[in-house]
């Protein structure tokens, strides 16, 4: 196929990322294979969600956002194409433990820097605490309930 040698070997993000669009172009048209693509990758990013199921703090799965979970990055503006993938993954980590804590979930994008909340733990560290409003510092832009 000859991809592997530029996600590798001569990586350049500007050049990949100018795929990514044209890949979208392609989804967003209803070409079979960029839509595969982008549902593959939905799948991806919410096995990494599965991945620290069991060790995220049951109190984050109580709110009424249910498991909140931070997005960054530009993939996340391609989230209408990975919906059904991430979606699905999720879906089937529920279902293997059904009556577990994981109910439902909601997608956040930051208002603010990271930055921000990384003071907050490092304030915390050291026994001072900054006054934070952390449900004014994203916004929601997808929630699932199972």
């Amino acid at each position: 196929m000859g991809l592997l040698t530029h996600l590798y070997r001569t990586f350049e993000k500007a050049k990949f990322a100018g795929f990514c669009q044209k890949l979208a172009a392609g989804a967003q048209a209803g070409d079979p294979l960029c839509c595969h693509i982008f549902n593959k990758a939905g799948e991806v990013l919410a096995r990494h969600v599965v991945a620290v199921l069991p060790k995220i703090d049951e109190s984050l799965f109580q709110g009424e956002l249910g498991l909140p979970i931070v997005c960054v990055g530009s993939v996340w503006n391609s989230w209408e194409m990975m919906r059904e993938g991430f979606v699905r993954v999720l879906a089937q980590a529920r279902g293997e433990r059904p009556g577990g804590p994981f109910t439902h979930f909601s997608l956040l994008k930051l208002r603010h820097s990271s930055a921000l909340g990384a003071a907050s733990l490092g304030a915390k560290s050291i026994g001072q605490a900054l006054p934070l409003d952390y449900a004014s510092n994203a916004d929601v832009f997808y929630s699932h309930r199972f």
